[in-house]
């Protein structure tokens, strides 16, 4: 069985809890602990402390990819305790911007804001990943997911540094985990920068005998246009995926024209929340 706690999200319900804008999951699958993004700041830890959740039992952390609001928060994770395994794209480090209307300030930056040697034990904990590789038992991160759909360009917003040099930044941190459970696949996305369902097509390319049964996580619609949108859920109808879980980066209504085509199968959730997926 895997569950999935959101311990960062944008929106919260629950007496006590705190929200950002940010993303970080709490992660539960056999034998396996795993922290998926560590939001903005240390409001994850304060949210964990309050779920009674003790995350010094971590075996390993992933980062989604190198924006601020998924990875920010690790400069508050003690990892000198337990010392987990962290899984990033080495691209995750690089200096990495928004494009802004603001003439005084064209190029906003959205990276991480640290660097891996100025988080104590960090560097020595850090394995980069390039490919698909497994993590734990029945875990696996897929990452330098390409463009394969027509309705998903990937934004011209955003930018990387690298040899000094500013390009378009194409994701190639972007990693997907994907569980192997008993009745399909369970996909947690970060962002979903490279697409939704280019990230799936690309999980189906590894696992092309298994289907899909459950995707949670950022899905980055919500300046979406209404083709794409609908492309988008004709593909989750498609893969006749059971659970879909839109959080963060979705948008609202996003989320709603989703949960008003396919139905019970859209779960709505927030900060705090549980999903189990069998």
């Amino acid at each position: 069985m895997l569950s999935i706690t959101i311990l960062t999200e944008n929106q919260v319900r629950k007496r006590g809890l705190l929200a950002e804008h940010g993303l970080s999951l709490w992660i539960e699958n056999r034998n396996s602990r795993i922290l998926f993004d560590a939001g903005q700041t240390d409001v994850y830890l304060k949210n964990a402390a309050k779920l009674g959740i003790d995350l010094n039992l971590a075996q390993s952390i992933v980062m989604s990819h190198g924006h601020y609001d998924h990875g920010g928060g690790l400069a508050w994770y003690p990892l000198e305790h337990r010392r987990p395994r962290v899984f990033a794209h080495p691209d995750a480090f690089l200096p990495k911007f928004a494009v802004s209307n603001n003439p005084e300030d064209q190029h906003r930056p959205i990276g991480l804001p640290w660097r891996p040697d100025q988080i104590n034990h960090l560097s020595d904990l850090l394995t980069y990943n390039r490919s698909t590789m497994q993590i734990g038992d029945n875990l696996f991160l897929c990452n330098g997911i390409p463009a394969v759909t027509d309705f998903e360009p990937l934004s011209g917003n955003y930018l990387i540094e690298k040899n000094e040099q500013l390009m378009p930044d194409v994701m190639h941190d972007e990693q997907v985990l994907v569980c192997t459970c008993d009745q399909g696949l369970a996909v947690v996305l970060g962002c979903s920068h490279p697409g939704v369902v280019n990230c799936l097509k690309f999980v189906r390319l590894f696992f092309s005998e298994i289907p899909i049964r459950a995707v949670i996580g950022g899905m980055h619609l919500e300046q979406a246009d209404p083709h794409r949108l609908q492309m988008t859920i004709d593909y989750f109808r498609e893969q006749d995926i059971q659970k879909i879980v839109p959080l963060h980066c979705t948008g609202q209504h996003a989320v709603w024209t989703m949960k008003q085509v396919l139905g019970d199968r859209v779960i709505t959730a927030c900060t705090g929340d549980k999903i189990v997926f069998e």
